[in-house]
């Protein structure tokens, strides 16, 4: 989560949550008065089920796993889940304090979710969406991901600046790696387990080797800086890196070359990858997604940045569908892509 965020989400006067909230109204009136979206078209808008709180709605990351979609939703301690058929919600995970992310693994039957305020991983049952126990997770754990080439998950401390590796079978923490930053969100290699981990404070992505239970290279994201969202093209071996000062970063993930240097939208924070339609998405929090073709490993072009809604922050595409879900304060929007 982007320090803006997640400032928002512990603590906002109420007076000042009104005045959010007329501002945001207003930039919505605003962003529908833009010009229709050349590249995606909506599909309509996600309420997920939570009890009443005099708060700011916030959902960070989600994750897309079968046909269901996970979305953490941190301001009310709950893990919201929708069927992607329907795009309907259908149940929740309860009792995860400031809830940020999702892993799922498939074979186990279990999901893992981050929650920052117990600083631990719940791990729940996908069959009943019941928490059935909760492992000590490091000092604030933020984006969880699942390793599968290495049967583990894997969880960035935001404020601990470690990540905490658990063996997916035994649900026990089996490694805690200093990284020398802030971490945001990560991806894992499938063919080779590596592990690639954006530090937004020192605008880097470090390489994270879990067998070796270490960080084993480093790469400046010069002149991306305050790096969030982080996807990954692992068939061409490329990084998409969202930056803070307005840029999607390219690099090649074995070298860190940077390849390609893209202009974003305002106030970007997650970055999504479709590798069938070779799309790339940037969910910047102005109320605009950027949309990028890939062309080949290392040329790009930006079609547009799309109007969505103020405060969209976090993206997420379904592989199967090539449907795209953004998520601002406690909905989500739903989006196809239009012919090319």
């Amino acid at each position: 989560m982007k320090r803006w965020a997640r400032r928002l989400l512990i603590g906002v006067p109420i007076g000042l949550v009104v005045i959010v909230v007329l501002v945001i109204l207003t930039l919505n009136v605003y962003l529908a008065t833009l010009p229709a979206a050349k590249t995606v078209r909506s599909l309509g808008v996600i309420s997920i089920p939570a009890p009443f709180r005099i708060t700011r709605p916030f959902i960070d990351y989600m994750e897309v796993h079968g046909q269901r979609l996970y979305v953490a939703f941190a301001s009310h301690n709950l893990v919201g889940v929708i069927d992607t058929t329907t795009n309907r919600a259908i149940g929740t995970v309860e009792g995860l304090p400031r809830v940020h992310g999702v892993a799922i693994v498939h074979e186990r039957g279990l999901g893992f979710a981050s929650a920052g305020a117990d600083n631990v991983v719940g791990v729940f049952n996908l069959t009943d969406n019941q928490l059935a126990k909760k492992i000590p997770g490091g000092l604030d754990p933020d984006a969880i991901i699942y390793d599968e080439k290495l049967h583990l998950v894997y969880a960035a401390d935001h404020d601990g600046k470690t990540g905490i590796l658990i063996d997916a079978q035994t649900e026990g923490v089996v490694a805690t790696i200093d990284l020398g930053g802030e971490p945001e969100f990560c991806q894992a290699d499938p063919g080779s387990g590596l592990i690639y981990q954006n530090l937004e404070d020192t605008s880097e992505v470090v390489v994270i080797d879990p067998q070796m239970r270490a960080v084993i290279r480093r790469y400046k994201l010069a002149p991306g800086e305050g790096p969030t969202g982080l996807a990954l093209d692992a068939v061409n071996r490329r990084l998409l890196s969202a930056a803070g000062n307005k840029k999607l970063l390219v690099l090649n993930s074995d070298t860190g070359e940077v390849l390609a240097d893209l202009p974003i939208g305002l106030l970007v924070d997650g970055v999504a990858y479709d590798s069938g339609l070779k799309r790339i998405y940037t969910a910047n929090a102005i109320g605009t997604m950027t949309v990028i073709q890939q062309d080949s490993a290392d040329h790009y072009r930006v079609l547009e940045n799309a109007p969505t809604h103020f405060g969209g922050h976090s993206v997420v595409v379904d592989p199967a569908t090539h449907r795209i879900y953004v998520a601002y304060f406690g909905r989500v929007a739903v989006y196809e892509p239009t012919p090319r």
